[in-house]
């Protein structure tokens, strides 16, 4: 099952469905452009920054009705079931930057590193990604695409956001079992990503780009 999924911004989102008109600048927002995050265009004819700083115009009629489509959860996400292919595009174009899906979620993750370290909120979780860029990718602001931890943001059973899924994740496996990050377009990759996060049940979600203020992909455990 593919599910479309475009990239927003968060403040563009919750204007849209509380009827704003204007909002301040997210201060999580990523302040310079770094690899992987998007070039400084807003799209035109939408109320969408895709840099996700701030609110371009007045949300559109077409915005609006595209987000409650969308059905993003109370996090802004739109929830994903491994095994189900996100679509990577931006609003008003048919045009496809990317696909991914994860094929497999798996808790309480065995490092296979010889020097990994233990976890520090309780255990690894492993996010067994597949990924293809398109050659159109450069068109969507982001030149290539970049799939890594330091993506992710993520939350515990009781919904509390996890202050660092990062931990001693990046010691778990070597590098050629990671995702390869950065991926060209026109080209595809697989491999994992390993988050550091509590025991238990929780979820994690991915936004291109690592923006907080941008919503994203969010999967479940």
């Amino acid at each position: 099952m593919k599910k479309t999924v475009h990239l927003l911004s968060g403040l563009a989102l919750a204007a849209a469905l509380a009827g704003c008109t204007s909002s301040s600048p997210d201060p999580g927002a990523a302040a310079d452009t770094e690899p992987g995050q998007a070039s400084e265009e807003i799209n035109e004819n939408t109320s969408i920054d895709p840099l996700a700083t701030e609110v371009a115009q007045e949300p559109v009629e077409e915005d609006i009705e595209f987000l409650e489509e969308l059905g993003v959860n109370d996090r802004g996400n739109v929830d994903i079931e491994a095994e189900e292919t996100a679509l990577f595009e931006v609003p008003e174009s048919d045009t496809v930057f990317a696909e991914f899906i994860a094929q497999n979620v798996t808790t309480d993750f065995q490092c296979t590193a010889d020097d990994a370290l233990e976890p520090i909120n309780g255990q690894f979780v492993a996010l067994d990604f597949q990924v293809n860029a398109d050659e159109e990718l450069p068109e969507s602001g982001f030149p290539y695409f970049y799939l890594t931890v330091h993506e992710f943001r993520a939350w515990d059973a009781d919904g509390e956001r996890i202050a660092d899924p990062v931990g001693n994740a990046e010691t778990c496996i070597g590098e050629d079992e990671r995702v390869p990050s950065p991926i060209d377009p026109g080209d595809n990759a697989s491999g994992l990503v390993i988050l550091d996060v509590p025991e238990g049940p929780g979820s994690a979600s991915f936004s291109m780009g690592g923006y907080q203020g941008s919503y994203g992909w969010e999967w479940s455990w």
